[in-house]
């Protein structure tokens, strides 16, 4: 896997607020912007691996669509571990079943940087590599 940045997407299409999903070097990521610049980070929920394109971005969280998982998209900090099932919330007492085994994981973050409006990233190391 490269460790070079790779172009990923044109400037004009990562917006503040809205996640947009690219391929890096084989592998699902996620761009955003957040308070003006370019923020990047694996398409890939620590939890079960599973896609958070549809997650729920507001300001600098993001939610995990599925468990309901809660990370900084800039430290990639896990805020709040597994506490829902598609989406719907569950019963405290409920959440150690559905971690699975799985204890609290930090969020994949990239480096991203902007030039002649374009967007380059560093591939993630999770997740899947698509062929």
């Amino acid at each position: 896997m490269s460790t070079e940045k790779v172009a990923v997407a044109k400037s004009d299409e990562v917006v503040d607020g809205e996640l947009h999903a690219v391929i890096a070097d084989g592998r699902r990521a996620l761009l955003t912007r957040y308070q003006g610049r370019v923020v990047a980070f694996a398409n890939s929920c620590p939890h079960l691996g599973l896609s958070m394109a549809r997650g729920k971005l507001i300001g600098q969280v993001l939610r995990c669509p599925w468990h309901g998982s809660r990370f900084d998209i800039c430290s990639g900090e896990n805020l709040d571990w597994v506490n829902a099932f598609m989406g719907v919330p569950m019963p405290r007492w409920t959440h150690k079943v559905f971690y699975m085994g799985k204890s609290p994981a930090p969020l994949e973050t990239l480096e991203a940087e902007e030039r002649d409006g374009e967007v380059f990233i560093t591939p993630p190391t999770t997740g899947k590599k698509r062929s």
